[in-house]
């Protein structure tokens, strides 16, 4: 690949928000899990990889399932839910870590939004002292939910 292509290539990719900012309080409730940052900044890595692939804005069902589309003051939320493998401990992605993260559709930027274990699905998700179980149903709530929060 010569320079002007490789350049190319980037400048189509995703920013990451390593603030955590949205999941401060998912790290610290699984902070067993001691790979966790870096695992969901690997997470991010295939997801950049997949849109300097196929293209920006991603299709549909392209990053995992499409969640919610919201908008907000800095843009266009488009919300997918992944799966991902965990290092440290060595777990896979049916048995690790699912991640919510929002893409801002303007801005170009991955922003991870919530991040909880598979053994936590359909279990309680506290937010805002609001009660919500963790399924596909509610998993827009959430997200809408932290926004509201931050």
């Amino acid at each position: 690949m010569d320079l002007q292509n490789y350049l190319t290539t980037q400048e189509k990719g995703l920013k990451y928000d390593g603030s955590c900012i949205f999941i401060k309080n998912d790290l610290k409730r699984l902070k067993s899990w001691t790979s966790l940052a870096k695992d969901i900044y690997g997470c991010y890595k295939i997801v950049n990889g997949a849109v300097k692939e196929i293209g920006f804005p991603p299709t549909v069902n392209s990053l995992g399932g499409l969640i919610t589309e919201i908008k907000c003051s800095h843009g266009t939320l488009l919300c997918y839910k992944d799966r991902f493998p965990i290092t440290n401990p060595c777990l896979t992605p049916s048995e690790g870590g699912r991640i919510i993260f929002a893409i801002i559709k303007e801005q170009r930027i991955f922003i991870p939004l919530l991040v909880y274990a598979a053994k936590e699905e359909k279990g309680p998700y506290k937010i805002n002292n609001k009660k919500f179980f963790l399924t596909k149903n509610n998993l827009g709530k959430i997200i809408k939910e932290k926004i509201i929060k931050i």
